[in-house]
């Protein structure tokens, strides 16, 4: 008993010197400058997914097809308009990846960035087979990048001349 007295009392001496050495409050004059805002200082997996080119499509299971999967990707507009291409060699900026359990109408995917090995999305979708999942991968992914990487606006091929031809 007289152990267990000791012991507690030496506790409550090393909490209270921690406490004391800690500062009740910042001075003020040391205060460190107010955070720069998100668009000047973007994070890391911001920064990867505006500058990412090319996407490698990994399925561990037979109802999800790489080849459904990339051809999901290619049909958006918006991957051409980004210049993205789909490449099956080992090396690819990033890797999506897309899994399924069997008995269930779960699909899992993550989208990692290679050298990094940073995940930049990741989540599961519903779908009764591979091919409506691979589409709904497809759309959460450039869905997630249009919230980073602008979609620039087509001109027409009339204006476009028109204004060529006014200068």
């Amino acid at each position: 008993m007289f152990r267990l007295l000791r012991i507690f009392a030496l506790l409550c001496l090393a909490a209270s010197s921690v406490m004391a050495q800690q500062p009740d409050e910042k001075s003020r004059d040391k205060e460190s400058p107010s955070p720069s805002s998100p668009a000047e200082n973007p994070s890391l997996s911001t920064q990867l997914l505006r500058s990412f080119q090319t996407i490698r499509v990994q399925t561990d299971t037979w109802l999800a097809k790489p080849e459904r999967c990339e051809g999901a990707l290619q049909k958006r507009r918006e991957f051409e308009t980004w210049e993205l291409s789909v490449v099956r060699a080992a090396h690819a900026d990033v890797v999506v990846k897309i899994d399924h359990q069997p008995g269930w109408f779960y699909y899992q995917y993550s989208v990692v960035h290679t050298p990094s090995q940073t995940v930049l999305a990741s989540g599961n979708v519903s779908a009764w087979d591979g091919t409506v999942a691979c589409k709904k991968v497809a759309d959460l992914l450039i869905d997630r990048i249009k919230r980073v990487r602008p979609v620039p606006k087509k001109e027409n091929k009339d204006q476009k001349d028109k204004k060529d031809g006014q200068t």
